[in-house]
């Protein structure tokens, strides 16, 4: 595990008396047993970008204790400690001085793989019970989301699995498998000679085959990439928090006909004045364009952004009803 973090001692020295940082700890070398019960809860809860730092061999009033202890065995122990923590936890230790006295300090960041335990998790494999691996612990982690802790269950298994797209429905072969899982995504492979496919788990339903007594997936619209989908979050947070009812029912109407002409009032129950206002949101997101149509007397026109039009036609309908 590689972290990179600017290390300035005169800021540790700093952070070291300073009784008012939450995200400081203060211990002395006989304090071993805190050690890691103190990075661990430091790896599970600094904020992202605000590095804590656990101080060994520094009393509770800021300073360095004396005599002098021995670091570099204080570190050793220290990293024995971190080898029992699961999953590891990044840390930079790095020896400061004042007045001629050394400690200890420990910059743990904002960790990633939180949650982070103050010991090894352990599975059972036949009689015996063995350290879990990387895999065997997130699974542990997913389960505590009911839909991964259902489709775990049924991993290495046949399942039934119907892909959705507009109107259609596809069955996929009744070789599908489940073959892993966790609380983003589940990935299945339908056939031995082909690769593995991963769906994200907003988008899969689940019910149960009662003809063949497996679980039954319901996937809908695979094939949308990253892109659109946060086109749509992005569609949805203008539309529902920037716009009101009436610029809704404006954009729909907008994207109903094609285009209206930029003076011309699109419904009578709306005044032109919300119009231009409602109007002018969607303009300066980018949802609407203004274009000018060629020709002699050269008309503006209103359309709806094309990059937007798959967006809007799944969101209007959704904040509409």
């Amino acid at each position: 595990m590689h972290i990179t973090i600017e290390l300035n001692e005169a800021n540790l020295l700093a952070r070291m008396r300073n009784f008012e940082d939450h995200l400081v700890e203060r211990k002395t070398v006989k304090d071993e047993r805190d050690w890691k019960k103190t990075a661990v809860a430091f790896a599970n809860s600094v904020p992202v970008g605000l590095p804590a730092v656990l101080y060994i061999g520094v009393r509770d009033n800021g300073e360095i204790e004396t005599p002098q202890q021995n670091l570099d065995e204080a570190e050793k122990k220290f990293n024995r400690q971190m080898e029992k923590v699961y999953p590891r936890i990044a840390y930079v230790p790095k020896v400061i001085t004042d007045n001629g006295r050394q400690a200890l300090a420990v910059v743990i960041p904002s960790s990633e793989l939180r949650p982070h335990f103050a010991g090894l998790s352990y599975v059972r494999r036949g009689s015996e019970s063995i350290e879990s691996s990387e895999e065997q612990f997130s699974e542990l982690i997913a389960q505590r989301n009911s839909k991964t802790a259902l489709l775990l269950q049924s991993k290495g298994k046949d399942v039934t699995v119907f892909i959705r797209t507009g109107e259609s429905e596809i069955a996929w072969p009744t070789s599908t498998v489940v073959v892993a899982c966790n609380q983003f995504y589940v990935t299945l492979k339908r056939l031995d000679h082909e690769p593995q496919h991963s769906f994200p788990l907003s988008r899969v339903e689940i019910n149960f085959d009662n003809l063949r007594n497996t679980l039954q997936l319901e996937i809908s619209d695979p094939n949308r990439n990253a892109w659109n989908v946060q086109l749509e979050r992005q569609v949805h947070q203008i539309v529902d928090y920037e716009m009101t009812h009436e610029g809704q029912l404006l954009l729909n109407y907008l994207l109903r006909v094609g285009k209206v002409e930029c003076p011309i009032q699109f419904l009578p129950e709306i005044s032109l004045d919300t119009q231009n206002r409602q109007i002018d949101i969607a303009v300066k997101r980018g949802m609407v364009r203004r274009e000018q149509e060629s020709g002699g007397l050269r008309h503006t026109y209103y359309i709806v952004n094309p990059e937007y039009g798959p967006a809007l036609k799944r969101v209007l309908p959704e904040v509409l009803k």
